[in-house]
């Protein structure tokens, strides 16, 4: 008796895992017919024919404006002022750019020439005790280590 109820669930599960199996290659989304490409063209065709007869409200449409374009028709004579004037103004620019770079050359000399007097007041032939003094911790601050320098020699 129980082999025969070990049986009979067997082959319910068995039916049962054989109907998933089949039904496993078919997707709810894929279309069924087997004309399958002539579904998806139809359903692409349909979608861009509304998107071309309704403008979407994203995309608009760009303005152009008209380009205008001036002709002259002037006189040598004006061309003639407007040439002078453009090489009066460009003149006028190079004098002014000849100017600021001389003012910033004298005051890189003006700058120069107090360092020069600075450092002459610094360094004397008679120094007071304060510059002495200051002189000697430096060169202890900026000297050789004490460690490389000991008091004593080691004996051997």
């Amino acid at each position: 008796m129980n082999t025969l109820l070990v049986m009979i669930v067997i082959g319910i599960i068995t039916s049962m895992f054989s109907k998933v199996k089949n039904n496993r290659g078919q997707s709810p989304n894929k279309p069924t017919s087997t004309n399958a490409i002539g579904e998806i063209r139809k359903l692409f065709q349909e979608l861009t024919d509304n998107e071309l007869s309704e403008p979407s409200p994203i995309m608009k449409p760009r303005r152009t404006s008209p380009v205008i374009v001036e002709q002259k028709t002037a006189a040598p004579e004006n061309l003639e002022n407007e040439y002078m004037q453009v090489r009066k103004e460009s003149e006028f620019s190079r004098e002014r750019a000849a100017a600021s770079r001389q003012q910033k050359e004298r005051i890189k000399e003006h700058i120069e020439k107090d360092k020069q007097e600075e450092a002459g007041t610094i360094l004397s032939e008679y120094p007071d005790a304060k510059t002495l003094v200051n002189g000697i911790v430096w060169s202890e601050i900026l000297g050789e280590p004490r460690s490389k320098k000991p008091y004593f020699t080691k004996r051997g």
